[in-house]
Parts: structure tokens; sequence; C-alpha cells
């Protein structure tokens, strides 16, 4: 069985474009514990040399049957 969960993701990311840095913010469906995407996403941003990722945090939401997942894009295979 896999076990689906609506996934927030924020990170803090510093460029030396911008004295402020940035906070990025991503929702999407992941699997728990595992958390493919979310590592994914903090590779890809680790592997980029014009940005520094300085904190990270994420969130879940358990998907059950009364769930609206009408606003993602859910691909079946």
């Amino acid at each position: 069985m896999v076990d689906a969960v609506i996934t927030d993701l924020e990170m803090q990311l510093e460029t030396p474009h911008s004295s402020y840095g940035h906070f990025v913010a991503f929702t999407f469906i992941d699997i728990t514990p595992t958390f493919p995407r979310v590592k994914d996403m903090l590779e890809q941003v680790q592997k980029r040399a014009d940005v520094n990722l300085i904190d990270y945090n994420y969130s879940t939401k358990i998907i059950d049957e009364n769930t609206d997942i009408s606003y993602f894009e859910v691909t079946r295979h």
C-alpha cells in the first residue's frame, strides 16, 4: 500500500543577486515515510552553484476519501 500525503515544502534560499534572500513554497503529493519528491527537490537546489539552501521545512496532511485533490495534476500509471 502506498501512503500518499499532501506535502507543503518551504525553502529559504540565498543567491548572489539578492541580499534579502528568497522564500519559496511548493505543495505536492508525496509518499511517506520516504518522501522521494522532497528529497529530489532539495537535491536539485543543492546542486546549483548559484543558490544556497539556508533552511527548509515541510509538513504533511494525510489523504483520505474526503480529501479534495482536484487542484493537483494527478498522473495515473
